[in-house]
């Protein structure tokens, strides 16, 4: 016989098998962490914003994220975002992110000339221990010898179980 009454479960604490506060539900977000930069990039300047300036350049560490590992076997999703111009079209603008000095992992983002915001979106199943500390940084990077602009920079990094 099968009963429809409807049952609340309440719980003060929900402790993981062998640590405190490690409880991984598969395919949920264990943390997540946002920054933007300090000054001069901030989300809310927008007055007195100003601009980073790329030519044929690349720049790392605009905005970072430092995530402490929860699970040995999660992956990350990883979002970069900006409002970006181009002087002309010639070559591409790039977002993405690096963790500490690893390699950049990088996307084209945009070909108009007007002033646009996008965001990038990227998964990253770097391995590791629990508790391993990660510093993500932005990665804004253009191919070719002509002005691009950047400013309100954003990133977060979702620690997602496995």
């Amino acid at each position: 016989k099968v009963s429809n009454h409807m049952s609340t479960l309440s719980v003060d604490t929900i402790q993981g098998q062998t640590t405190a506060g490690n409880v991984v539900i598969p395919n949920h977000i264990l943390q997540v962490v946002y920054n933007t930069p300090a000054s001069g990039q901030t989300m809310t300047d927008v007055s007195g914003q100003s601009s980073i300036t790329l030519n044929n350049s690349t720049t790392r560490g605009t905005a970072t994220c430092s995530v402490t590992r929860k699970d040995a076997n999660s992956f990350f999703i990883v979002q970069v975002g900006c409002t970006m111009a181009r002087a002309t079209t010639a070559g591409e603008l790039r977002i993405g992110y690096r963790i500490g000095s690893g390699s950049d992992v990088l996307a084209y983002y945009q070909d108009g000339t007007s002033w646009t915001r996008s965001h990038g979106e990227f998964k990253d199943t770097t391995t590791g221990s629990v508790g391993d500390v990660l510093s993500f940084q932005s990665v804004l990077q253009t191919t070719a010898a002509v002005n691009s602009y950047v400013r309100h920079i954003s990133m977060s990094v979702m620690e997602v179980g496995v």
